[in-house]
């Protein structure tokens, strides 16, 4: 029996466009389970989600987002630099836009800043229930 491999390139595309696009579309750091969930009507199953989202890494279309204790979530590789929140209640990640003024100086004498990264943890707008 023959195996013809190209046929399947339209929707390998399909999924890799359907996965980026939720990523950008969703505007904050997303873990494969929340990409699956949200393209669950494609049928697109988790191990193709994490190859489309390392492969976007390793091309440098998305930023892998590394939180201690949390799954590793994706965002577009294009966006400012920026820092992270965590919500406790759900688990979600948001975008903090911007950067706290003078954090090299809070290194000790001597000590020369190269990078460095924020997250704050609390409570979402939606686990407070807090309308904007």
């Amino acid at each position: 029996m023959r195996i013809d491999y190209h046929s399947r390139v339209p929707q390998a595309q399909s999924h890799r466009e359907a996965v980026l696009g939720l990523i950008r579309d969703l505007g904050r750091p997303v873990s494969v389970d929340e990409i699956r969930d949200g393209l669950r009507q494609t049928g697109i199953g988790t191990a193709t989600v994490y190859r489309i989202v390392n492969r976007a890494v390793e091309e440098g279309a998305v930023a892998k987002v590394e939180l201690p204790g949390a799954a590793a979530r994706f965002e577009p590789a294009d966006l400012p630099h920026h820092h992270h929140f965590e919500c406790d209640a759900c688990k979600r990640v948001y975008d903090v836009p911007g950067c706290a003024k003078g954090v090299s100086s809070l290194a000790p004498e001597g000590f020369a800043v190269e990078s460095h990264e924020i997250i704050l943890r609390g409570t979402c707008r939606d686990c407070t229930g807090v309308a904007v």
